[in-house]
C-alpha cells in the first residue's frame, strides 16, 4: 500500500490553524497611535477585502489575530468567512476619544468554544523573578477550549510578545541629548539609551514567555488537554530566552523522564519536515517537497526573520506514543512581501500569516 493511501485509511479528521498579525485593523474614523493615522474608506475596504480574500483562499478553521483595534468589524469578517465564534478578552487604549494604542489578541473558529480566559500574570512567580509589582503582558493572551472530533479538547492560546522596539519611557531622562550646545545629537548617549531601551523590550518578552509557558504547564497537569500555541513572538525561536517555550529536558534531573515527555512543546514547522522527510524515505520522486530553508514572516528592511509561530504540544508529534495527530502541510502566505502588488497588497500586512494543516491519526 502506498503512503497516500494508508494516510487516507488512517486520517479521519482534518483542521487547519493559522497566525495572523494584521497590521493596525483599524476601522474609520479611529486612528492608530497618531491622528494622522485614520484609513481612509477606499484604504479601509482595500484592507479589508486583503483579508477576506485571504481567509477565502487559505480556508483557516481556527485563526488567531494580532494588532486588532476594531474587534468588532473583526468578527463580522470573521463570521462572513465561516468562523462563527470569536473571541477576544482586552481592548485597546483610546485617547482623545479617537487616538488608538495597544492593540489587543483575538481569535476566530469553526468550533465552539467551550471556555474563553484572559491570561494573567502570576503575581507570586513575576515577584520571584524579581519583576516589578505592576509587571503585565504588554498584549493580554488569550485561551480558548475546544473540542476537536478525533482529538479531544485542545487549548488554543493567542500571543502577541513584546516587540523589539526600544522601551524608552522608563529610562531616567538624558543627561544631555546634546554636544557642546551645539545643537549637534550626542550620538553616545542616544546609542547608550537604544541599548538600555532594547535590553528592557527583552527582559519584556523573555518574562512573558517564560510566564505564559509555566501558565501553560500548570494547565496542562490540570486538564491534559492538547495545546496550540499562536502567534507574533517578535523573535526567533532560535534566541534565548525563547527557545524556553521549546525546552525537552530536566537540567539533572533524571528520574520521571517518561512523564516529562508529554509536556514539551513542538514548532509546526519542524513536525512538518520531520514528516515530510520520513515520507520521502519510501518515496524517493518526493525528494523534492520538503522546504529548502524556512520563509522569513517580517522584513526589516532586507533582511527577513521568522517571528510568527504556531507550537504544538506532543499531542500532535506523531513520535510520542499518544499522539491522536500529525501536521500534514505547513505555509508561510508571504507573497504580498517578497512579490508585492499595490493594488492588491498596498493595505495588507507586514508580517506573513503562518498555517499548519493538522489530520488526526485516529
Amino acid at each position: 500500500m502506498d503512503n497516500n493511501a494508508q494516510q487516507n485509511e488512517t486520517t479521519t479528521f482534518q483542521v487547519k490553524v493559522a497566525s495572523f498579525n494584521l497590521f493596525n485593523y483599524i476601522e474609520p474614523p479611529l486612528a492608530y497611535y497618531d491622528f494622522e493615522n485614520i484609513y481612509s474608506d477606499e484604504q479601509w475596504a482595500k484592507k479589508q477585502l486583503w483579508l477576506a480574500n485571504f481567509l477565502a483562499e487559505n480556508q483557516p478553521d481556527i485563526i488567531g489575530f494580532q494588532e486588532v483595534f476594531s474587534a468588532e468589524a473583526l468578527a463580522t469578517q470573521a463570521r462572513e468567512a465561516g468562523l462563527e465564534h470569536f473571541a477576544v478578552v482586552d481592548e485597546p487604549s483610546i485617547v482623545d476619544d479617537f487616538i488608538c494604542r495597544d492593540p489587543v489578541v483575538a481569535i476566530a473558529s469553526k468550533f465552539a468554544f467551550e471556555d474563553v480566559q484572559a491570561i494573567d500574570v502570576d503575581s507570586e512567580y513575576a515577584k520571584a523573578l524579581r519583576l516589578e509589582e505592576s509587571f503585565k503582558y504588554s498584549r493580554k493572551p488569550l485561551r480558548v477550549t475546544v473540542v476537536l472530533p478525533d482529538i479531544g479538547h485542545c487549548d488554543i492560546y493567542v500571543v502577541h510578545l513584546k516587540s523589539k522596539r526600544a522601551s524608552l519611557d522608563e529610562l531616567p531622562p538624558a543627561q544631555s541629548m546634546t554636544v557642546n550646545n551645539s545643537g549637534k545629537a550626542n550620538f553616545g548617549e542616544l546609542l547608550g539609551r537604544n541599548v538600555l531601551g532594547q535590553w528592557a523590550s527583552g527582559i519584556q518578552r523573555g518574562s512573558e514567555a517564560a510566564l505564559l509557558f509555566h501558565t501553560m504547564m500548570q494547565r496542562r497537569m490540570e486538564t491534559q488537554n492538547a495545546m496550540i500555541l499562536l502567534g507574533d513572538f517578535n523573535d526567533s525561536l532560535s534566541h534565548q530566552p525563547l527557545s524556553l517555550l521549546l525546552a525537552q529536558e530536566l537540567r539533572f534531573e533524571r528520574e520521571g523522564s517518561g512523564e516529562l515527555a508529554s509536556y514539551p512543546l513542538s514548532d509546526a514547522y519542524q513536525l512538518y519536515c520531520q514528516r515530510e522527510a520520513e515520507v520521502n524515505v519510501e518515496n524517493i520522486s518526493d525528494e523534492n517537497s520538503i522546504p529548502s530553508q524556512r520563509q522569513a514572516t517580517h522584513y526589516y528592511g532586507a533582511q527577513g526573520n521568522v517571528l510568527d509561530y504556531i507550537l504544538l504540544s506532543q499531542d500532535f508529534n506523531p513520535h510520542f506514543h499518544t499522539s491522536t495527530a500529525e501536521v500534514t502541510d505547513y505555509h508561510t502566505a508571504d507573497r504580498h512581501l517578497i512579490n508585492p502588488q499595490y493594488e492588491r497588497d498596498s493595505h495588507s500586512t507586514d508580517h506573513a500569516p503562518v498555517l499548519c494543516t493538522i489530520h488526526s491519526r485516529r
